[in-house]
């Protein structure tokens, strides 16, 4: 989960490095903006640290141990530029399968179980346990949760039970978490993301010319989409979008499409919350150009801005720009940051 950290410095130019919390061992820990509560001691494992990578408790990781070092588990809360369990269980699902330790993982059951932690009687969350034969730990396991526009991500491995043992633990411990009323209004039930039916095809795109409208306009629709999410909380929701996953994912990021979207993808990066866009621009559909731009949204809401493409570009060449960390703009709130190089 850490090492989207390295692509988050490369595109913000700044140093990305998790903080300590600070709280007593022995004293309970509640998220402000949630009301989440982490005790101490949850299901027979204490807290041995806390930390933020963030610097208002957007990406928090709360790690936990048995004293014989026989179980362990991490929790981590964090804010998701785009609020679906099931985009970021797939992503969290192929961080644990291409690790080296778990490359061997066999999972229990042959889809993901979705189920309800907060006993609000939908199941909203997803859950998956492991074998792991042959390695350092006997099984693994994989648990999202809800909490309003929040996700819980909990893994949990042990040394000596098996996966049927260890997804009981699981369940103690999502349990014995003290959730918020917002972890109980949720209504869409969860269900695993699926390949699209019909993958996108990519033909030659090159990153186009500096343009100052085009640039302007995809900073300014980024704070008319901040907006937008403010005001569907005053308003009745609507359908909840469904995501397929286009192409074969990779441990650096996966592409998704949703079944709401006119055209383009996201890339989810690593399994924290952090997503690029790649959309038909503004400019490009007023001018007929058809240009796209390539945006990227941290969880604290900050949304960095890329040089648009003259065509569909691919994942690849996405992720080369944005690793490369050439910002055209940022948009944080409402201040709007611009690079005079790239007017």
């Amino acid at each position: 989960m850490k090492t989207w950290m390295m692509v988050l410095a490369l595109a913000t130019a700044t140093p990305a490095a998790a903080r300590d919390l600070g709280v007593p061992a022995d004293k309970g820990w509640k998220h402000a903006e949630t009301g989440l509560i982490l005790m101490s001691q949850l299901a027979g494992l204490s807290r041995i640290a806390l930390t933020d990578a963030t610097q208002t408790e957007r990406d928090v990781a709360a790690q936990y141990d048995m004293p014989d070092k026989s179980v362990f588990a991490t929790i981590y809360l964090f804010h998701p530029a785009i609020s679906d369990v099931a985009l970021w269980f797939d992503r969290s699902q192929t961080a644990l399968e291409t690790r080296d330790t778990f490359r061997h993982a066999a999972p229990a059951s042959a889809d993901p179980i979705a189920f309800t932690a907060a006993n609000n009687g939908t199941a909203t969350s997803l859950r998956q346990v492991y074998a792991t034969p042959g390695g350092a730990y006997r099984s693994t396991a994989l648990a999202l949760m809800p909490v309003g526009e929040w996700i819980v991500s909990i893994r949990m491995s042990a040394k000596t039970l098996t996966a049927d043992q260890l997804d009981v633990r699981l369940q103690q411990l999502i349990k014995a978490v003290r959730w918020p009323s917002s972890a109980t209004t949720a209504t869409s039930a969860a269900a695993p993301v699926t390949a699209c039916t019909a993958p996108l095809t990519f033909t030659k795109a090159k990153q186009a010319k500096p343009n100052g409208a085009d640039l302007l306009m995809s900073l300014m629709s980024s704070t008319v989409a901040a907006k937008a999410k403010t005001e569907e909380k005053l308003t009745p929701q609507a359908p909840h979008p469904t995501w397929c996953r286009d192409g074969t994912a990779r441990t650096e990021y996966g592409v998704y499409r949703s079944s709401a979207s006119t055209g383009g993808y996201v890339m989810a990066l690593y399994d924290a919350g952090r997503v690029i866009s790649v959309y038909p621009s503004l400019m490009g559909q007023a001018d007929k150009s058809g240009t796209y731009a390539v945006s990227l949204e941290d969880v604290d809401g900050t949304t960095s801005v890329f040089p648009s493409f003259t065509a569909l570009p691919s994942p690849k060449q996405v992720w080369d720009l944005v690793e490369g960390g050439k910002r055209n703009g940022t948009v944080n709130g409402k201040v709007i940051t611009i690079n005079p190089k790239a007017l």
